[in-house]
């Protein structure tokens, strides 16, 4: 479903057969594609070495460019401004953005994308879109769709929501969430879709389809785009000759696809895909994939957008994967809290254990659970078969050691538990000793499930007089497969309540012959201050990732800016969260160190000095001061004493006579200081956080020979003080109106749409058909008649009219929303029909409803 290989087009050829597909060079192709144009140059000198062959045609040149300065082609302004993007980017390979350029040579504006790689520079060019493709535009839009996605906090829910929003954002035919599975197969696990196209939710897709060289790239890339799928490469120029070094383009947007891939595409009906990464934890989570029936480009713009938008979705479904385990893990240490206070300190371990091991196997869903302690099988529910335990035991041992070990298909890991695959196929070992040899095991039965696959998933060998070649499916239709022998899964949330297994009943049978009950109670009374601490930590953690990703996108002037601003934030956020779980967050020369550090360079160490004695500081107030010092040293080194070369910056504190701390930042040998003429977030953070949330104060003045600063930190944050969160109480929902039914939406606004669709599940309606066209509704009410319907009676350059005049022939219930204030717009013969005003309220539409839905004679009648 995604790109699977590319040919290799330059001086090297790579032949693909049977034995290398994974491994063919998909990174250097040695063409683009055609929609835009490509110039290569020298790192140092930006003389052009390479250009894509419609790259002459692109700019109106008849001349040979290669050998010539780009300033020659673009003129000295755009290649100044190409020059500072690629140098900001740097060697991360990271792409400076030049939206709507004028370049001499043509009557359009460009956009223009720019990186580094392996010592040359990719300048890529594309037409700006006139219509839609601004800059602002796309801000606004990234915004709004931002702002939604930060509303669900459900994987599931998540998933559902952000594929409509790309969908309602970029306008494809077809937008799939696609997560990779354990064995690397893909599932798609939320689908939004035009009506009348196929479903490919809940298929799933072979690992073969998107091979190991393909992930990288999208590790490395996070958009990829084919415009036509159909589409004729244009090569570089001139060719490579033997010996030559491939060029890389990896990071390159225009980058040109395999014809095979093309040939995949073409077989599923697809014409135009993009694809956005997910990435969580550095590792590839899955894929946003878009699909569209006809060839389709995206602007820049609403590109860049649609991959800020994928960063923040891939950063919301690690939050909630973080959640998920961190409920699993709390559930089970409160139950095992239960456990462990139970336990009869006079009986050994063993025993005592085994007392309890029924409650240990409820923890996680199993079929059945072994304790094994000093060569002793303890066991309850469905388990092995006696002779096989001490082969399965030799086993676990030599695979887990001292940790955790899982498999949920026994008989690949241990042939001879063929024999018993349908009693135990599954197995999640947890050693409860520090150097291994005990373990509480939990066992799933195999259960006969079957998996729908899109098309049978194997590959096609064709032979013919080159040889064996492999060629994409043909077809895509849904395919099952009948397994056995395996068991379900075992999830994250399985291992993070198995991590939690583990340490309790390690610390049990480790300590339990030396731990008094009034020493055991005191440890139970330290793990459930942990469990309420973490739980306070991940809701904070939450709540301030979305404000400070809403507060930087109010305050930004364009996509870049929010993207590198927003980036820097969350970064000195989680560097302190990751130092407070090292046990060094408590440190404020560390804090300060971490952020000096990237300012001392090229000669200068000194322009940076680091003075006071050491200062402990609690999570709460670490946090805080990560983000302001973050602030301060961005702002000193985009405008102030750490721009230039000779600035220098002095940081020094000391505790005060009242037990606080008194931070001194002074700034010196800079650019002249100007009192800045708005007051933007970062000064606004710096202050509220300080003054608000610690009690503390800020004083910031603009002394013309440099920017100084004292901070003061009160006597209770220099210790561990953590607030309880208070939890606010659900507002109350009318449900039930629409218990069971079928709606049409007619909207032509997306996020209007999707809100509104929730309001109508929230009333109660099993499926709701969203349609943003004339065209669209009609198509609906002609595949599938609703039981109602809701229609925006004003559809841009045109209104539901008609669609309400088919609904009337039907019988069929509906209510007009608009948002003017009288029914002026509306023909005089669909007046009386019932009305209601946006911005539309839950009560409002379960009031209308209520009255509109017992009409269906009168509105038969009426038409």
């Amino acid at each position: 479903m995604i790109e699977a290989t590319d040919t290799d087009l330059t001086a090297t050829p790579f032949v693909v057969d049977l034995t290398n597909c994974d491994r063919e060079p998909i990174h250097i192709p040695g063409s683009i594609q055609p929609h835009g144009a490509m110039f290569i140059c020298e790192a140092m000198d930006f003389v052009v070495t390479h250009h894509s062959a419609n790259a002459l045609a692109f700019l109106g040149l008849d001349r040979v460019v290669v050998g010539r300065l780009l300033t020659d082609l673009l003129g000295p302004e755009v290649t100044h401004d190409l020059r500072n993007a690629a140098a900001k980017g740097g060697v991360s390979q990271v792409a400076g953005i030049l939206l709507g350029v004028s370049i001499p040579s043509v009557d359009f504006l460009v956009d223009a994308a720019v990186h580094q790689h392996k010592n040359r520079v990719f300048v890529e060019l594309e037409r700006s879109d006139p219509e839609g493709g601004r800059a602002h535009d796309a801000l606004d839009l990234t915004q709004s769709l931002i702002r939604r996605i930060g509303l669900e906090s459900d994987t599931g829910r998540i998933a559902a929501t952000g594929a409509k929003l790309i969908r309602a954002m970029l306008g494809y035919d077809r937008v799939m969430v696609y997560r990779f599975l354990h064995n690397g197969a893909g599932h798609v696990i939320a689908e939004a879709k035009a009506p009348g196209l196929g479903s490919f939710l809940g298929q799933r897709f072979p690992a073969s389809d998107i091979p190991y060289q393909a992930r990288r790239l999208y590790l490395q890339n996070a958009i990829r785009t084919i415009v036509n799928a159909a589409y004729d490469p244009s090569p570089l120029e001139p060719p490579l000759t033997p010996g030559d070094a491939p060029i890389d383009m990896s990071f390159a947007q225009l980058r040109s696809v395999s014809p095979i891939h093309c040939e995949y595409l073409r077989n599923m009906g697809v014409a135009g895909t993009m694809s956005i990464s997910i990435i969580v934890d550095g590792e590839l989570w899955g894929l946003i994939a878009c699909h569209h029936d006809t060839p389709k480009l995206v602007p820049l713009p609403l590109r860049i957008g649609a991959e800020l938008f994928g960063q923040y979705f891939s950063l919301q479904i690690a939050v909630a994967e973080r959640r998920a385990e961190l409920v699993a893990a709390t559930v089970a240490r409160e139950r095992l809290d239960g456990i462990v206070a139970n336990l009869d300190p006079d009986r050994p371990v063993a025993g005592a254990l085994r007392t309890h091991l029924p409650e240990l196997a409820e923890l996680v869903s199993t079929d059945g659970a072994a304790l094994w302690i000093d060569g002793q099988w303890i066991g309850t529910g469905t388990v092995p078969p006696p002779d096989a335990i001490p082969a399965l035991m030799a086993h676990v041992t030599a695979r887990a050691h001292a940790s955790i070990w899982k498999t949920e298909e026994l008989r690949a890991e241990l042939p001879d538990a063929a024999l018993y695959e349908e009693i135990v196929a599954g197995v999640l070992a947890i050693p409860i000793s520090a150097t291994g040899g005990n373990y509480l095991l939990l066992l799933r039965s195999g259960e006969a499930h079957t998996v729908e696959w899109a098309g049978e998933p194997v590959k096609t060998i064709v032979s013919s007089t080159l040889g064996d070649r492999l060629t994409p499916r043909g077809s895509f239709e849904t395919w099952r497969e009948d397994v056995r022998g395996r068991a379900k899964p075992w999830t994250a949330a399985d291992m993070a309540v198995a991590e939690a297994i583990r340490t309790y009943l390690r610390d049990v049978v480790l300590r339990y012959n030396e731990m008094t009950a009034e020493a055991r109670h005191r440890d139970e009374q330290r793990r459930q201050v942990l469990n309420d601490e973490l739980n306070h930590r991940v809701k904070n953690i939450i709540s301030l990732v979305k404000s400070i990703a809403l507060q930087t996108g109010v305050h930004a002037v364009s996509v870049a800016e929010y993207s590198t601003s927003l980036e820097g934030r969350l970064r000195a956020l989680a560097f302190a969260h990751d130092q407070s779980l090292a046990g060094s967050g408590g440190d404020l020369t560390t804090l300060v160190e971490a952020e000096a550090s990237l300012h001392r360079y090229g000669g200068f160490p000194g322009r940076v000095t680091v003075e006071g004695p050491p200062v402990g500081l609690d999570d709460r107030t670490f946090g805080v001061l990560a983000l302001v010092v973050h602030e301060m040293m961005t702002n000193a080194a985009k405008y102030g004493a750490l721009s230039v070369p000779e600035g220098r910056l002095v940081l020094r504190w000391s505790i005060d006579a009242e037990g606080g701390c008194q931070i001194l930042w002074e700034e010196m040998d800079g650019p002249d200081v100007k009192v800045p003429e708005r007051i933007g977030f970062g000064s606004k953070l710096i202050a509220s956080t300080i003054e608000y949330d610690l009690r503390g104060g800020a004083q910031i003045d603009y002394a013309p020979d440099g920017l100084k600063a004292r901070f003061t930190l009160p006597a209770d944050c220099l210790r561990q003080h953590v607030p309880v969160a208070q939890k606010p109480a659900p507002s109350p929902m009318r449900v039930g109106v629409l218990d069971g039914l079928h709606v049409l939406l007619v909207e032509d606004q997306s996020l209007i749409a999707i809100d509104t669709e929730e309001t109508l599940r929230t009333l109660g309606a099993s499926r709701v058909t969203l349609a943003p066209t004339v065209a669209e509704g009609l198509e609906a009410i002609a595949v599938e008649l609703p039981d109602c319907a809701i229609l925006d009676f004003n559809l841009g350059k045109s209104d539901s009219a008609s669609i309400a005049d088919e609904l009337l022939a039907r019988g069929v219930p509906f209510i007009f929303a608009t948002g003017y204030g009288d029914t002026v717009m509306i023909p005089e013969r669909l007046r009386g029909l019932p009305v209601v005003r946006k911005p539309v309220s839950i009560a409002a539409l379960a009031e209308m409803l209520a009255l509109v839905l017992p009409m269906r004679s009168e509105l038969s009648d009426l038409a």
